[in-house]
């Protein structure tokens, strides 16, 4: 067993798992430029920056502390407006970053036109798999 304190360190790794292959698909599909190095190149780069950025911005905690200050009581109600803040700040981040490290200074040019979709794409990933990320860090540090 994994000890309850890598808890949330497990949520971080497995969600960022989804987030990567998810926002490198969108991403490459999106730039015509899908090919199995340019995925895994793509997908390496967004586990780091992904994890790294997820570690150090509690943008989940935003989301939650924002659903309690507007007086959201039901739980599915809480979980979609808590993802929604805490994914429009982590999926702006990390796609600003990894596409920074693919097209350098043409960044302004290319990450606008895709960071809607990037936002769509990634929003479903996290109301879909968060639950799940919970359940398995749960199970593990059980």
């Amino acid at each position: 067993m994994i000890g309850k304190q890598h808890f949330g360190r497990i949520i971080n790794f497995s969600i960022n798992i989804a987030l990567g292959l998810v926002l490198t698909y969108v991403g490459l599909s999106i730039a015509g430029a899908i090919t199995s190095l340019a995925f895994i190149q793509s997908f390496v780069v967004s586990m780091a920056v992904g994890y790294t950025i997820c570690d150090l911005i509690p943008a989940p905690a935003w989301g939650q502390m924002f659903t309690e200050r507007i007086g959201i009581k039901n739980r599915l109600g809480c979980h979609l407006v808590s993802t929604a803040i805490g994914g429009l700040v982590l999926i702006t981040c990390i796609s600003f970053f990894c596409q920074f490290v693919a097209v350098g200074g043409a960044i302004l040019a290319v990450w606008p036109h895709a960071l809607p979709y990037l936002l769509m794409s990634g929003y479903m990933v996290l109301i879909i798999f968060m639950p799940v990320c919970e359940r398995i860090a749960g199970i593990l540090t059980h």
